[in-house]
């Protein structure tokens, strides 16, 4: 009882000492973690992301404040990776985002290192890295950032992001938007096809609307009985530089088929307007990989019925040509 009481205080003194801190918590996933980025700066109101503006080769430290306030002994990595756009439009950092990736010249991984941490129940860590800016002179925007997660689930069961945005002058830059590749994926056991776009300029995009259609060619168009043409319009509310955008097509219950799918779309940001029109190939074998990895699909075996029908035809008129034949010899 006495261990009971104990923790609910310990619990009520550490949310007492967050809601009288200067520093703004960074919401976790984590069960029973809060993570803090330290803003050292006293000229900046911005207390949820660390900005950084400097020349090449300039060092900067960033502290993170971690707590733990569950009943378990946790193994925390702290990974640093460029900051990534997800399929609602949000800023995200849980991919591992390398240097050339959608036009991207400085990876962050690349200017500090991961860390590993134990935090024991109750406890809070204070955890420095020291950032090291890249030889050439930043154009634009990098907005990197650090992502926390448990090593015993691999993110699975929720992290924490801390942003660093780094720039060479603080002048902003604006995107480009341009179609990047046909991607296939599997998600909660259904099949998806997924467009990606990708925003190849080092500057943060807000507000881009996106009109995609997904065509897969096929004999039976010219009797109007080939598959239906596939239609997004989505809004992303914020895009991060260099970054792909995924234009989502949930196949729900519906198997990949291999073939020629027409990509046709626009995206729109402000005045600026991008068009798109690809043709891409997904092969028997990539069909085959996804579509075993997915559970209830229903095969559409419209162009099985029409072949029976056809051959069965085919024999009918043979017989028929063969009795009318005969008759004549």
């Amino acid at each position: 009882m006495r261990k009971k009481i104990i923790y609910f205080l310990s619990m009520i003194f550490f949310a007492f000492l967050c809601l009288i801190s200067n520093t703004t918590l960074v919401k976790a996933d984590i069960n029973g973690v809060t993570v803090t980025p330290l803003i050292e700066d006293d000229t900046t109101d911005v207390t949820d992301r660390f900005e950084i503006v400097g020349k090449p080769n300039a060092e900067r430290t960033v502290k993170i404040s971690i707590s733990n306030f569950s009943i378990n002994k946790l193994q925390l990595r702290i990974e640093p990776t460029n900051a990534t756009t997800s399929m609602d439009g949000k800023i995200v950092y849980t991919d591992k985002v390398r240097e050339g990736e959608f036009g991207l010249k400085h990876a962050f991984s690349k200017m500090t290192k991961a860390k590993m941490i134990t935090l024991l129940p109750n406890k809070t860590k204070d955890v420095s890295f020291k950032i090291k800016l890249p030889d050439d002179k930043i154009d634009g925007l990098i907005m990197g950032g650090f992502n926390v997660y448990d090593t015993a689930r691999n993110g699975a069961k929720g992290n924490a992001n801390v942003p660093v945005w780094i720039t060479g002058d603080n002048k902003a830059v604006g995107g480009v938007v341009t179609l990047h590749n046909l991607a296939l994926d599997v998600i909660d056991k259904k099949p998806h096809i997924i467009i990606n776009l990708q925003n190849k300029e080092p500057g943060q995009m807000k507000n881009v609307i996106v009109h995609m259609t997904v065509k897969r060619k096929s004999w039976l168009d010219r009797f109007n009985l080939g598959p239906d043409k596939m239609t997004a319009d989505l809004t992303y509310g914020k895009v991060a530089p260099n970054s792909k955008i995924p234009v989502d097509f949930d196949q729900n219950q519906t198997p990949i088929k291999a073939g020629k799918y027409v990509i046709k779309g626009a995206a729109r940001s402000g005045k600026a307007t991008w068009t798109f029109k690809k043709t891409y190939t997904i092969t028997q074998e990539q069909a085959n990989d996804i579509n075993k990895r997915c559970k209830g699909l229903i095969y559409n075996k419209t162009t099985t019925y029409i072949l029976i029908v056809c051959v069965l035809v085919s024999l009918i008129f043979l017989i028929f040509w063969a009795i009318w034949y005969s008759g004549r010899s």
